[in-house]
């Protein structure tokens, strides 16, 4: 059994350079690692919000025209807040399901970007039931 080995006098005990450099440099990594992922989430939640206000927007531009009863079979077209252009389209849906003599089934759907963009917000309006 040998002796074990003794750091001879005078020795010093620390990090070599390489080590120190490692180090920052595995720090430095984590750190834009960490930059990169907080951008992305800031990024995404920005996106979310800004899709949030014009579904909003949406349903607003719809149930005002519901509440003043200004629905009307055809499209009309104008802007969201952000200046994107936004197109509604309204159909009866009460003589493609055979009834008569009953208050219009409005079918709604507005739509981003045109007539024929992504359809962002649609639903069905009975006008005339109760009241």
């Amino acid at each position: 059994m040998r002796p074990p080995a003794v750091a001879p006098a005078g020795g010093e005990d620390g990090f070599t350079l390489v080590e120190v450099l490692v180090a920052f440099a595995i720090v430095a990594l984590a750190t834009m690692f960490v930059l990169r992922i907080h951008g992305d989430i800031l990024a995404r939640g920005q996106r979310v919000e800004a899709i949030d206000v014009v579904i909003d927007e949406a349903e607003s531009i719809v149930q005002l025209r519901a509440a003043a009863r200004a629905l009307r079979p055809g499209i009309e077209q104008g802007r969201f807040s952000n200046g994107r252009l936004w197109s509604l389209e309204v159909a009866d849906l009460g003589p493609m399901l055979g009834w008569q003599n009953l208050p219009p089934l409005w079918r709604v759907r507005l739509r981003e970007g045109g007539t024929d963009g992504r359809v962002i917000y649609t639903t069905l309006v009975a006008e005339g039931l109760g009241g």
